[in-house]
């Protein structure tokens, strides 16, 4: 080290040990060992002495009563690089909306797209941990995924983001789902909201036609509303509400069982993409002119400038689906979370619809079918896949078109099932639905039929 360059220290903080005494201990350059250097009743700590050209990792242990340490598995480990390059690419930030359902023999996964321009892929694996967790998909690049599971019972599952170097996220995002096996009751029910007028709870949202559509907004000022409303939150020329929400009525199982719980919201949300201002521009500085470019007489009013300042980019539409559940007929429900189509365990269920826009835009929901069913019969298979469809025949019909969902075998990615009736299904094959020449590349695809 350079005369001229000092010794540094860092500022250690932790967040895992709440409250009582932690040691701190430093590793070894050589990795032979840890050695403590403090025990502190505080959540930060002060090391001294750290060369700034070279990285140190710390472990924050918890003291037992006896002034033991804690095992290792209760350590919180830190690394500290001083001068570490401040253009070294960030990571991946945690995956968020991680959600998961059984859907028979498979567990559906689910979670929100990556925004922070890093992720390219995601990683799933199932264990008690991330670290001790066996990898189940790899690449995977759209936001779902399909998991044909071997064990029942309670079963968490970690995801983390994957950047285009390798490097995953430093936290996974986990989830805890209850893997039943299929019985042989069987019960269907399917609840159209629309049909029924929207009977549920309905916030900045009102029944058009059939449609639920988002509530526009009341007049800003010089309505005859008293008090004034508040518009806190609402986007700069808005015409609606720029979010709603429709919660479903219970539905009602008559008793503690699993069903399978599927939305059907129709097509992607229509809106109108006409703006409500033509050009929405606002004079900012300048003399205001007419649309020739004309000066107009002061005090007219105008739309137009050369100086203008710029509305906030419109935001994406989206319709976020939330589920909630009680396993009792009128006690407490056990929270909001992100819906997955799959398997649930109820005695009641609800589901909530938030759907979000840019207040300018008209934003419908045209259709919203709550169904709840459950299967009695299963079938399953293996089937080669290249250049033609492959069109498979249950060996045993069912009594109504079943549930068909198929995964590649050793491959990620889903296959496409088409033409479902109670006899039978087809699988698409070839290069735009299979990666490689499906000349040399035939995948075995695996699938399940569940229904009545």
């Amino acid at each position: 080290m350079a005369d001229t360059q000092r010794y540094v220290e860092a500022v250690l903080s932790w967040t895992r040990t709440a409250g009582g005494t932690v040691a701190i201990l430093k590793r070894g350059a050589d990795d032979s060992g840890w050695t403590e250097i403090g025990r502190t009743d505080a959540s930060e700590f002060t090391a001294t002495g750290l060369h700034p050209e070279r990285s140190y990792t710390f472990a924050v242990v918890p003291v037992e009563n006896d002034g033991s340490l804690a095992a290792e598995d209760e350590w919180e480990t830190l690394r500290v690089a001083p001068t570490a390059d401040e253009g070294t690419p960030a990571l991946p930030a945690a995956p968020t909306g991680f959600a998961a359902a059984q859907d028979g023999p498979n567990v559906n996964l689910r979670w929100d797209a990556a925004t922070d321009g890093v992720t390219v892929a995601h990683e799933a694996r199932v264990g008690d941990s991330w670290e001790d967790g066996t990898r189940i998909a790899a690449g995977v690049t759209g936001t779902s995924l399909a998991w044909a599971w071997s064990a029942s019972g309670a079963t968490t599952l970690h995801l983390k983001a994957v950047d285009s170097l390798g490097r995953t996220s430093r936290a996974a995002a986990s989830v805890t789902v209850t893997i039943a096996a299929l019985d042989t009751h069987v019960t269907a029910d399917a609840a159209d909201q629309g049909s029924l007028g929207w009977p549920g709870a309905k916030t900045h949202l009102e029944v058009d036609g059939g449609v639920l559509r988002q509530e526009r907004l009341p007049l800003h000022f010089g309505a005859a509303v008293v008090p004034f409303g508040s518009f806190a939150g609402v986007p700069c020329f808005a015409k609606y509400w720029p979010q709603g929400v429709y919660e479903s009525p219970v539905l009602d199982a008559g008793q503690v069982e699993h069903q399978r719980v599927e939305v059907d919201m129709g097509a992607a949300q229509p809106v109108d993409a006409g703006l409500p201002f033509g050009a929405v521009r606002r004079p900012a500085l300048g003399a205001r002119t007419g649309r020739d470019e004309q000066l107009v007489p002061l005090g007219s009013p105008s739309f137009a400038s050369r100086n203008s300042w710029r509305l906030t980019p419109l935001a994406p539409v989206d319709a976020k689906v939330e589920i909630d559940t009680s396993p009792t007929p009128g006690g407490a429900w056990d929270g909001w979370r992100p819906f997955a189509p799959g398997t649930y365990r109820y005695w009641r269920t609800r589901l909530r619809v938030t759907v979000t826009g840019d207040g300018l835009r008209f934003v419908r929901v045209p259709r919203l079918v709550v169904t709840r069913r459950k299967f009695n019969r299963k079938l399953e298979g293996d089937v080669v896949v290249n250049c033609s469809p492959v069109n498979v025949v249950f060996p045993v019909p069912f009594q109504n078109p079943p549930k068909v969902t198929a995964s590649l075998v050793g491959y990620s990615g889903t296959p496409i099932v088409t033409n479902v009736t109670a006899t039978g299904f087809t699988i698409a094959g070839g290069a735009a639905v299979f990666p490689g020449d499906p000349a040399t590349f035939a995948p075995t695809v695996h699938w399940q039929a569940m229904g009545t």
